[in-house]
């Protein structure tokens, strides 16, 4: 590489920190109020140490979190603490990336800044220093942090290390993407796609013990191979530094062998001649996200079918620290079992809480990309009204959220049910998906909301919601908050700790009227702004 192509880096790293001078700190501090709240909540129990270790030998906590290594403070605050952590620290450097090379790059403000003698290299380079420096940032933070309670200088460092690498290499993912996707929106869908994929890596990690070679593969379990506190393995930050290194090395050999503002995949031309049926807003929108659809479909049945399978695996054994514990998670746990239980987290998660709430913000944003390139002035300057055109696209995301919760359903029950030879968890299963539909129609009614009214700060103002609903959560499953503050959030209302058959239906209904209603306001607030 040739230094003139990293000419004004420096320039455009300030540019993005003062651009970023909000999003930046709130994912950095995010990683350090997740540990702080896991610290508070074991310091908390008169009787911890028992409790670790009933929650190390739980089938269901050990299959999805894994064994507490080792047993004691420590390994208690780094057995949800730093998985929590490194997955915030993991999405924020991946989306830091995108935002400043795709996302700039598909609105032309890049092409802009390469008219000034600005190297190829040089906004890219910026990015990566911008979100490893985040992500090294948060591990001194929590590291520091860590020493401050008493812990060992040693262990706390290498956690915190562990936890920047994982940032670090997700940020090289969100480079990676950047240049093979032709939008933004796609390649953080690819960033979902691919943390999906090292959740499952987790697990079986989990399932088999917690040391076992799938931990490689997944970057918030790093800290399993270093072991913090007690082995303190320092090695295999050297591997971690190398697996990073790979996607950020192909980042900028696929840079210079694509055109600017394009991706390496490059978008399929269609027909000469449109369908007789691609007559409508519709058509267009569908024909637009049918793409995504089917490739959230498809994820969400291998993930939901794969988990399902080993469902059976995990022994049904209760914990006696559930079955004295007088929380209503432990009390649903205890008579949900631990194999329903795992089957019933691993949906809350894929369907609502980290999956379809992805899928629904985005799929609503996508209005605020055709706007930004003129494609929404275009087809309004036809015969099409405003309503018909957003109400189009919001018809294909409420049924699209559907549909994809329909196929995980289908597939984790089969999955479960063809495993276990009992064919009588199919319905519940499916139940348990199909409640997630009005809780995630809801996420795209507020979505709808803050477009119509606040198109400009929309995408900021989504994610943040949508990260105090999942920060409210994390704080319930700690008992920091009540149920009480649970329920402001839609989450609470098809909650995986609720029974399938204890499930009521009237909030799911009062979900969907809301839905409608946020949406109605969204439509209302764009009908009287202008567009862009």
């Amino acid at each position: 590489m040739k230094e003139k192509h990293f000419t004004g880096t420096g320039k455009l790293l300030k540019l993005y920190l003062r651009r970023d001078r909000i999003i930046l700190p709130v994912w950095i501090l995010l990683a350090l109020l997740v540990i702080n709240g896991q610290v508070s909540f074991v310091k908390a129990m008169p009787d911890w140490q028992v409790y670790i270790t009933e929650l190390s030998e739980s089938p269901l906590t050990s299959a999805l979190l894994g064994p507490v290594v080792p047993l004691s403070v420590e390994g208690a605050i780094l057995w949800r603490g730093i998985l929590q952590a490194s997955i915030t620290v993991m999405f924020g450097a991946a989306l830091t990336v995108i935002r400043h090379t795709r996302t700039e790059e598909t609105s032309g403000r890049n092409e802009l800044i390469l008219g000034r003698p600005v190297g190829r290299y040089a906004n890219l380079t910026a990015a990566l220093i911008l979100s490893c420096g985040g992500s090294l940032l948060a591990g001194l933070f929590i590291a520091v942090f860590l020493m401050g309670i008493g812990l060992a200088g040693s262990g706390s460092l290498l956690a915190g290390l562990t936890l920047a690498a994982s940032g670090c290499i997700f940020a090289g993912v969100g480079g990676l993407c950047a240049q093979i996707f032709d939008h933004s929106g796609s390649a953080r869908g690819a960033v979902f796609g691919v943390y999906m994929l090292t959740m499952v890596a987790m697990v079986l990690n989990n399932m088999g013990g917690g040391a076992t070679y799938w931990a490689w593969f997944a970057p918030e379990a790093w800290f399993r191979i270093t072991v913090p506190f007690l082995e303190n393995h320092a090695w295999p930050l050297l591997v971690f530094m190398m697996l990073s290194a790979l996607p950020i090395m192909l980042s900028y050999m696929l840079l210079v062998h694509r055109d600017m503002g394009a991706g390496l995949m490059a978008q399929k031309e269609g027909p000469a001649y449109a369908s007789p049926r691609f007559d409508s807003p519709f058509a267009l929108a569908w024909r637009q996200h049918k793409g995504s659809i089917l490739a959230w479909a498809i994820g969400m049945a291998w993930l939901g079918g794969t988990m399902g399978m080993g469902t059976p695996n995990i022994s049904q054994a209760i914990s006696s620290t559930f079955a004295h514990m007088n929380t209503s998670w432990a009390v649903a746990m205890v008579k949900l079992g631990n194999q329903e239980g795992f089957i019933a987290i691993l949906i809350y998660i894929l369907g609502l809480m980290g999956g379809l709430s992805v899928f629904a913000i985005t799929a609503v944003q996508s209005l605020r990309q055709e706007e930004k390139g003129h494609y929404a002035e275009m087809v309004l300057s036809r015969p099409v009204s405003r309503f018909k055109w957003m109400g189009s696209y919001l018809a294909v995301a409420f049924a699209g959220s559907a549909l994809i919760l329909l196929a995980l359903g289908l597939a984790s029950g089969l999955g479960w049910s063809i495993a276990a030879g009992d064919f009588g968890h199919f319905p519940r299963v499916l139940g348990m998906s199909l409640s997630k539909i009005p809780p995630v129609w809801t996420i795209i009614g507020i979505a709808t909301l803050l477009y119509g009214w606040l198109p400009r700060m929309a995408s900021v103002l989504n994610w943040l919601i949508l990260g105090a609903f999942i920060f409210i959560e994390m704080l319930w499953e700690v008992g920091m908050v009540g149920w009480s503050a649970l329920q402001w959030t839609p989450f609470a209302y098809a909650h995986y700790s609720i029974p399938i058959q204890d499930l009521s239906i009237v909030p799911l209904i009062v979900l969907t009227v809301i839905a409608a209603a946020l949406t109605w306001f969204g439509f209302i607030g764009f009908r009287r702004r202008s567009l862009y």
